[in-house]
């Protein structure tokens, strides 16, 4: 069993607006950029007034910007959730108010879940979908990476597990735990201290 190194509750798909284009002003920087299928109008636009209210062009620009990131988001987050299958939660958005009163989404991000399972074969199925499923983006974040390298570090534990059990070798079932402990300490690390348990945001 690999009780000890499970991560349960990640958060994969965690993306932004790239930095050239200044489409969020709370501050908080995303590390990825979430695509979406289709345009937002989530929220109260500003109703048919809007309608007849003639934009400047850089206004109209950013507006552009904004339905950009708003496909890009979408689209980002739906391909961590297509790929992920029953380990998936829902996407949830971050939005950005337009110029245009319509809400566009700027960032998302999907939980998975990548805790160990009880049977070390069960855990290396589900570790190979999560990978999977933090780099089915055309543009991985650094998040989805240390996702995806949680993912590797605990099947490599569990592939080590499944070789103790199986009698296979001693000496190659200790280099290979030791291996898969190296690995975890350094996914960890890259988890920008994120603990047992912790979610991560990708």
């Amino acid at each position: 069993m690999a009780a000890d190194v499970s991560i349960s509750s990640l958060s994969i798909g965690t993306y932004s607006a790239p930095r050239s284009q200044p489409l969020r002003e709370d501050g908080k920087g995303a590390s990825a950029a979430r695509t979406g299928a289709a345009e937002s109008t989530t929220g109260s636009a500003a109703g048919s007034a809007t309608d007849t209210v003639t934009l400047s062009d850089a206004a109209q620009q950013q507006v552009q910007k904004l339905k950009q990131a708003d496909t890009n988001v979408r689209r980002h987050e739906a391909a961590h959730q297509a790929a992920g299958g029953s380990h998936a939660g829902g996407a949830s958005f971050t939005y950005t108010r337009g110029p245009d009163g319509k809400n566009y989404a700027t960032a998302g991000e999907v939980p998975v879940d990548a805790s160990a399972e009880s049977e070390p074969a069960a855990t290396i199925a589900k570790m190979e979908q999560v990978k999977a499923a933090a780099l089915a983006p055309a543009d991985p974040s650094p998040q989805d990476m240390r996702v995806a390298a949680q993912a590797d570090a605990t099947k490599l534990q569990a592939q080590a597990e499944l070789r103790r059990q199986g009698g296979d070798g001693g000496g190659g079932g200790d280099g290979a735990a030791a291996r898969a402990a190296a690995a975890y300490g350094a996914a960890q690390g890259l988890g920008s201290g994120a603990g047992r348990g912790a979610g991560l945001t990708v």
